[in-house]
């Protein structure tokens, strides 16, 4: 419900930015800085795609892998650098807090694996290129590509050698988002989304079941962030 109504406020803001009229510009020498910092606060929603291995096919331990959608918690720094009029790089360093989990089903009981290191907190560091419309009064719409790559900070301390199921603690992915740039007297606002196609298959092969049924695991995320800068 929450993101719903972050991307209907992204939307009516967007509208807005379109629709308004000639008006004074707010902080008019911002754009002008070669450089600049700044925080975001974001919600995450993941997941792993599944690949199973053809050792699912013929086994009846498990009538269904499944991964679910698994909400987080962002929060990072902003360092970006302008490039040309319409260009910036940016790099976001950011925690990411979430978990990471399969579902294993059989005869509609769940078995949840890993079980010791369910809750991760990842260390990200993207890379982004930043290409924006021209400002129309006090907004501009913006794109976003990149890069990502992240370690999972939790993962040595809770992993433990009972667990069915390993994961790597690093990985990296191609992001792509959109978002809005409002400008206020004393800072700029921007609501933002990006989706994250994990690129690197997450899976640790172990003797078992569990991992033998899955051949490949890569991550796929959805990020709904503020930024104030």
């Amino acid at each position: 419900m929450l993101k719903k109504k972050i991307i209907l406020l992204w939307l009516i803001s967007l509208k807005l930015l379109i629709s308004q009229e000639q008006k004074p510009l707010n902080n008019p020498i911002y754009d002008k800085q070669a450089y600049h910092f700044g925080f975001t606060l974001g919600l995450s929603n993941t997941k792993f795609q599944i690949v199973h291995s053809e050792l699912f096919s013929t086994q009846n331990n498990f009538d269904q892998i499944l991964s679910q959608h698994e909400p987080g918690f962002n929060v990072g720094i902003i360092m970006d650098l302008k490039i040309s009029k319409n260009i910036n790089l940016r790099v976001t360093p950011s925690f990411n807090f979430s978990d990471q989990k399969i579902d294993f089903k059989k005869n509609n009981i769940t078995n949840s694996q890993p079980k010791s290191n369910s809750e991760v907190s990842n260390f990200e560091l993207p890379l982004y290129l930043k290409y924006r419309s021209d400002r129309i009064n006090n907004g501009r719409a913006y794109l976003l590509f990149g890069g990502n790559f992240m370690l999972n900070m939790s993962s040595v301390e809770k992993l433990q050698v009972v667990d069915n199921l390993k994961f790597k603690t690093t990985n990296y992915s191609i992001d792509v988002g959109f978002g809005i740039d409002l400008y206020f007297t004393y800072f700029k606002f921007s609501p933002e989304i990006k989706y994250c196609y994990g690129l690197r298959n997450m899976l640790v092969s172990k003797e078992n079941s569990f991992s033998q049924s899955i051949n490949k695991l890569y991550t796929r995320g959805l990020l709904i962030s503020l930024t104030f800068e």
